[in-house]
């Protein structure tokens, strides 16, 4: 393979990734957000009904159960547990949804002669065909029907 269809084939494949790599961060930073805010929900929704139901009937115990809440509310960790896991299912889902991309992109840096050449082709039938489905709507079914 020569070095002018190398360099095509490489700046292909790097344009392959980069795209797949800028949707799976995008998609990752919002599972993260969603995470964070559904993994404290639920942590301060166990701690709120505990703060708030008393076993028996005891101003000490109230105090105690209210100054408890208010230092579990302060907890960061649930948050940060929620934000690492969310993100990591976002990074997954968005690699996940673009394997196709993937494959052609890692063909188009990896592969020597007809594989590389094969993976260029593989990104620009793809790049067709998201802009004939997302761009134009061909083949996408109408919500309007």
């Amino acid at each position: 393979m020569n070095g002018l269809a190398r360099i095509a084939c490489r700046t292909i494949g790097v344009a392959g990734i980069a795209a797949t790599c800028y949707d799976a961060v995008k998609i990752s930073k919002y599972f993260a957000e969603v995470g964070s805010e559904h993994a404290q929900e639920h942590y301060l929704e166990k701690a709120y009904f505990n703060a708030r139901t008393l076993d028996k009937v005891s101003y000490t115990s109230n105090v105690l159960q209210e100054k408890t809440f208010e230092l579990r509310s302060k907890n960061p960790l649930p948050a940060l547990w929620g934000k690492i896991e969310g993100g990591f299912k976002g990074l997954m889902y968005g690699l996940g949804n673009e394997l196709p991309l993937v494959v052609c992109s890692s063909l188009a840096l990896l592969g020597k002669n007809i594989l590389a050449k094969a993976g260029a082709i593989g990104i620009g039938a793809i790049a067709i065909c998201k802009v004939l489905r997302d761009g134009y709507g061909i083949g996408k079914n109408n919500p309007m029907n």
